[in-house]
């Protein structure tokens, strides 16, 4: 990693070892409703990958309702950096809308629309307008109802999907939840794990070549996965070892190893960076949905050159709820954390930020728009009828309001 990272991500992911106690609260559940009436009530999955409720779901916001609050001196700039140029088809992005993370756990409701449009209601009953921008929007369904058996359901055909608290046991399950600790250099990250951004599942498979021919072979076969030369070796429960090649799943080509690490957030190592993953069983699938708090207006002090600001904020122009994500790179490593669990951000400079999280750990990020200079800026209501603007460039500090659990 290029970028600094606190020693204590080492000892804090090694400390997360212990699984817990069993139970399967941890996977998505809810009813599906189609448009023709039906209903279908059970463990839920987007298409062949999310299928916990601290998975992430990606989709675009319809409009951004906080330019109103942005006068056209401040506002022109920031159109001017979002300029992406004139494509073959003629189309820029000026209206400066935002791309949408969102835990699974943090969502209540979702009403699908025509084509990719969707309504999402959130666990405060806050609701926002939706589309596109990822497959997450689009997918296929798969619901495993005890009565009913599996079915998957296209887009097309579902109406509405309200979310509910999953049963400590679940009568038939999709697979066992991929669990371990993956090395990245001197570091080391423990939780469950989604391979390649795809397989999360001890059900779902890893694809490669020997020389011998092509190889799938499921997860939960699996003891570890180390990088080698052109490919992986794969070593597994039996004690055997396969050197794979030629996929995505064991080449440079890996879109990243996803491992979801409490109080910190979603950690994606590209291939770059990684180094080994070692998995172990776990009969815990992860928090349940009703530990999830409900969400809070994000709020805090805004310090800049020239004074403070307290009040509700509302960052990079965009995110005003602490479920929202903040996003980062560190070397080849994403960073994807909820701003309910980050206690101060201070930008260093017009490229990176320090990250301090709650938990005690400091990350330095960098690259993406949450923490450079492209962050379009901060809205802080102090109580007056129109909020405060503060532009990237001028902010030196912001320490956010621990909000109520």
């Amino acid at each position: 990693m290029s970028a600094r990272v606190s020693i204590a991500v080492l000892a804090f992911g090694l400390t997360l070892a212990n699984p817990g106690f069993a139970s399967d609260v941890g996977y998505i559940y809810g009813r599906v409703e189609t448009v023709d009436g039906g209903a279908y009530e059970g463990q839920l999955r987007w298409g062949t990958e999310e299928s916990f409720w601290d998975d992430i779901f990606n989709a675009t916001k319809f409009e951004n309702e906080n330019l109103d609050y942005v006068d056209r001196k401040d506002l022109e700039p920031m159109r001017s950096r979002h300029w992406s140029g004139w494509d073959f088809l003629g189309i820029h992005d000026e209206d400066l809308t935002h791309l949408f993370a969102i835990r699974f756990g943090d969502l209540k409701r979702i009403e699908v629309r025509r084509g990719e449009d969707l309504v999402a209601e959130f666990r405060n009953g806050e609701e926002l307008r939706l589309r596109g921008g990822s497959n997450d929007v689009g997918a296929r369904i798969t619901v495993v109802d005890p009565k009913l058996g599996k079915r998957e359901l296209n887009w097309n055909r579902i109406r509405t999907i309200e979310f509910k608290d999953t049963p400590a046991k679940l009568h038939e399950k999709l697979g066992e939840p991929i669990y371990g600790t993956v090395k990245s250099g001197r570091y080391a990250f423990t939780g469950r794990i989604q391979w390649d951004h795809d397989e999360t599942l001890t059900s779902d498979k890893l694809d490669g070549k020997t020389r011998d021919g092509k190889v799938s072979v499921e997860f939960g076969d699996i003891a570890a996965i180390r990088k080698h030369r052109q490919g992986a070796l794969v070593t597994l429960r039996s004690g055997s070892e396969l050197y794979l090649t030629g996929t995505n799943d064991v080449n440079r080509e890996n879109r990243g190893v996803v491992v979801v690490v409490p109080r910190v957030g979603t950690v994606k190592i590209g291939w770059n960076d990684f180094d080994e993953a070692v998995f172990v069983r776990t009969p815990n699938s992860g928090r349940s949905y009703s530990e999830y708090a409900r969400a809070h207006d994000l709020s805090g002090e805004v310090v800049t050159r020239d004074g403070r600001y307290d009040g509700r904020i509302v960052f990079d122009l965009d995110e005003s709820w602490d479920f929202e994500l903040l996003h980062g790179t560190n070397g080849d490593t994403e960073y994807l954390i909820p701003f309910r669990d980050i206690a101060r951000i201070k930008p260093q400079g017009r490229r990176r930020s320090d990250v301090e999280l709650r938990m005690g750990l400091t990350i330095e990020l960098e690259k993406s728009q949450d923490v450079t200079r492209k962050n379009d800026g901060l809205l802080v209501f102090t109580g007056d009828r129109k909020p405060k603007y503060v532009a990237w460039q001028d902010v030196t500090d912001i320490q956010f309001d621990q909000s109520p659990r």
